[in-house]
């Protein structure tokens, strides 16, 4: 058992990493598309600027993988106009894409039943209350 929180945390992210990283490999998916299938899931469709602070990355590394994303046939882009009056482009899933959001939600819920695997219920939903204050406490400091 861990007795510091880094060690506990970096622990738990690598493995979850690695076992993350199999699974999106096997799907042939790169480490930022699987956010983006997901986020885009579950919304129907984002502005590509909003997409990109969903998914904690740097507009032109989304902007790279959406590239990626639209030659592969899972996503498709439309030309838009934001609330100030910008062009911009609002993001959906193709047919293909929606068929791979769903085998990645899958393998997501694989994963986590693996990972939260002898929790009870009640535990699962303390110990996501509590990784979220930590999550709050470090971006506030």
């Amino acid at each position: 058992m861990y007795q510091k929180l880094f060690l506990a945390l970096l622990g738990s992210s690598s493995a979850h990493a690695d076992a993350s990283r199999r699974v999106f490999s096997d799907l042939g998916l790169s480490e930022e598309q699987p956010k983006i299938l997901y986020i885009l899931r579950q919304t129907g469709g984002l502005m590509q600027k909003i997409l990109a602070k969903q998914c904690g990355i740097k507009e032109s590394t989304l902007t790279v993988a959406l590239s990626k994303m639209e030659a592969s046939g899972l996503i498709r882009r439309e030309r838009a106009v934001t609330e100030k009056g910008k062009s911009s482009y609002r993001v959906f899933l193709t047919e293909k894409g929606s068929e791979m959001a769903i085998r990645l939600e899958a393998e997501i819920e694989r994963l986590e039943a693996c990972g939260l695997r002898g929790f009870s219920k009640e535990e699962q939903s303390v110990l996501l209350a509590m990784l979220s204050r930590v999550t709050q406490n470090l971006k506030s400091d």
